[in-house]
């Protein structure tokens, strides 16, 4: 009696792995990681083919060769991410398609995940504290830069820069 009320009360999870489009991934887990990791890694290898610009032609072709793997693996990243999100609430990664398109993830991280086992595994491991910190700092972040955006938009600064940009071409 006791064994069988040890395995009701323990709760297994899904591992996140982003190498795997196996399991299941939590919304602010999603969120944070489909925004800072491509973030992350296109800006590094941003700055190395930044340094390989400035060695010679071999190395500027090279530094484009750095950034197309920079996309490259951003797509894949983001692309695993979101099958593992559609996993979570309970449908087909083909879904994950539409990742491609801008600010998708959003979306994806909109949706709620299925309570408990579904087809795809167990229930994603809930947002530690440090997971809940930084997507609450990259949500205020967002929303900053957003609202700062629309704000010179409407005053009317950004407009005029770009259409300055345009005559002066």
């Amino acid at each position: 009696m006791n064994m069988q009320f040890e395995n009701h009360t323990l709760q297994r999870y899904s591992e996140v792995n982003l190498l795997s489009t196996d399991g299941r991934i939590g919304s602010k887990r999603y969120f944070l990681y489909s925004v800072l990791l491509p973030f992350i890694l296109f800006w590094s290898f941003a700055s190395i083919a930044g340094v390989l610009v400035h060695m010679g032609s071999v190395a500027t072709l090279t530094s484009y060769a750095v950034l197309g793997l920079a996309i490259m693996a951003m797509f894949f990243i983001l692309v695993r991410l979101t099958i593992q999100r559609c996993h979570d609430f309970n449908k087909s990664g083909w879904l994950a398609v539409l990742a491609l398109i801008p600010f998708a993830n959003i979306v994806f991280a909109l949706i709620p995940g299925t309570n408990g086992l579904n087809q795809y595994g167990e229930v994603p491991e809930p947002a530690n504290k440090l997971t809940n910190i930084l997507f609450y700092v990259l949500v205020t972040v967002l929303l900053a830069l957003v609202t700062f955006l629309v704000y010179q938009l409407l005053n009317g600064e950004l407009l005029h820069a770009a259409i300055d940009k345009i005559i002066s071409f």
